[in-house]
């Protein structure tokens, strides 16, 4: 060994859910009995998880404890259980040479700190991305054959159905007579809220607990499963900015598979239940207000349920009266927090406002100007990691003229590696905005906002005001019960 190994954390992951414990088991066993023969003291991190997710609990924690310097290696089965995205590789092992740490496997040590451990470990990397590519497609097309096929491949039965595992199909349940009930329903004439208020109200139960909901209501009325087909792939998520989005998929990548199970409803009483809606869909609602400078701000003060807008037929844009529904024992009450015209709550919101910008004038004027920040340490360190990353791109491109990646693998690293590159570029100008940049500075600047609203509100485009409110209101708390209006303003926290 070229360093002196004295404690290592031991990393291992499985992933995915057809793997069994023995996986992570043997991983484990192979690891351990690594650490012990070089009498290394080990920590042990242990999970399940895709191989192409960055935010792992156990990954994140022991990468934390690197950063602490508290190991002198990472022990793992192979370079892919750390990932086999390009981009996050990229990121851990930014991390790991940062902090001085080898990378051991059972076969051989890496230094990514060395040229020649940090290329192998990158053309590894992509030869992982492009297996875990092929073992990807070869489940896909394995879930689209079982789909066509007529088995059911969703998690859990939808309501009024339940899954035989013997046949792998759907089979009318106790609850089916209730999803019956609600088509009818709709075609003679009842909305989505009208019947989740009569379920509820009635106590309509399911095996499964359903909570009417409107929306509840409209999504069992479009599901096509009621009629005896099964449809997959209308959504897929991704994640976007560490969080995950859900988004519809073309009409091509779907699969529709007719008759596959029992129908619980007639296709001519589905078909007139989505000719119904879109009709009801595509009605003129003049009484309904699109975005509003106030949009997502009013709460009800009695049960803290968001307020909508209306425009009367006189014209006049109002606040509407709260249609929250409690249930006080024996029956339902709606809220009884009541409507106003738009223009009486401007009025006291103004003067609420404005005494919170004229309290602020006062106070801005009593900081005393501090020493601008140093962010000069930040500002160096953000711009060896760019010029490091503009070299990251030269070796990909020089792999590619060496045949090592293919066109597709380069430019996706290379896209990475750029889009790192932006965000970088513009932590530094910000850094460099901040310089010169007190606090005295900071709440004028707020406070000109501010201003700008009490003075221009009104001629403002609606989306413009309600980004500015937006900015400075958490939330507005209104009440009227009589004639008497309440506000109470919470402003947010402008350090």
């Amino acid at each position: 060994m070229e360093k002196d190994i004295k404690k290592v954390a031991v990393y291992v992951r499985k992933s995915r859910e057809e793997e069994t414990e023995d996986t992570l088991n043997r991983q484990q066993a192979v690891l351990i009995d690594l650490c012990e023969k070089n009498k290394w003291e080990y920590e042990l991190f242990k999970e399940v998880g895709s191989s192409q997710e960055y935010d792992r609990p156990q990954l994140q924690e022991m990468l934390e404890n690197i950063r602490a310097f508290m190991y002198d290696g990472v022990v793992v089965a192979d370079l892919d259980r750390l990932s086999r995205s390009t981009v996050h590789f990229g990121q851990i092992k930014e991390i790991i040479v940062n902090s001085g740490v080898l990378t051991i496997t059972p076969s051989k040590t890496y230094d990514f700190s060395k040229d020649d451990d940090d290329f192998i470990s990158d053309v590894q990397s992509v030869l992982s991305k492009q297996e875990y590519k092929t073992i990807k497609r070869r489940l896909v097309r394995g879930t689209r054959q079982s789909a066509k096929d007529g088995n059911w491949l969703g998690k859990k039965a939808p309501i009024g159905y339940k899954y035989n595992r013997e046949t792998k199909r759907l089979e009318p349940s106790e609850d089916a007579h209730v999803i019956q009930r609600m088509f009818q329903e709709y075609i003679g004439g009842k909305s989505t809220k009208d019947i989740a208020y009569d379920f509820d109200h009635e106590g309509v139960t399911t095996s499964v607990g359903m909570k009417w909901t409107p929306g509840g209501v409209t999504r069992i009325l479009s599901n096509i499963v009621y009629v005896g087909h099964s449809l997959y792939g209308r959504t897929t998520q991704k994640k976007v900015n560490g969080k995950r989005v859900v988004e519809k998929t073309r009409e091509e990548e779907q699969i529709l598979v007719e008759n596959t199970h029992e129908p619980l409803v007639s296709q001519e009483d589905y078909d007139e239940v989505q000719r119904i809606k879109k009709q009801r869909n595509s009605r003129a609602v003049p009484l309904k207000l699109g975005k509003h400078k106030f949009s997502g701000l009013i709460r009800c003060g009695i049960c803290g349920k968001i307020h909508s807008f209306q425009t009367s037929k006189y014209k006049r844009k109002r606040i509407s009266s709260c249609q929250t529904r409690n249930y006080n024992g024996d029956k339902y009450i709606v809220c009884a927090n009541k409507g106003a015209n738009l223009s009486e709550f401007e009025k006291l919101f103004y003067a609420h406002f404005k005494k919170y910008v004229d309290q602020i004038e006062e106070f801005v004027h009593l900081i005393e100007p501090k020493e601008s920040n140093n962010n000069e340490v930040d500002i160096q360190r953000k711009v060896v990691q760019v010029k490091k990353m503009n070299q990251d791109i030269k070796r990909v491109q020089q792999g590619f003229l060496m045949e090592i990646f293919t066109e597709e693998e380069a430019h996706e690293q290379i896209k990475g590696f750029k889009l790192k590159i932006k965000e970088l570029e513009i932590d530094i100008e910000r850094l460099k905005e901040q310089e010169n940049f007190n606090a005295q500075d900071f709440l004028k600047e707020k406070l000109e906002r501010m201003k700008l609203f009490l003075t221009n509100g009104d001629d403002m485009e609606e989306r413009e005001a309600n980004m500015i409110l937006q900015e400075f209101v958490e939330t507005i708390l209104y009440t009227k019960t009589d004639n008497d209006m309440e506000l109470n303003i919470i402003m947010k926290d402008l350090s």
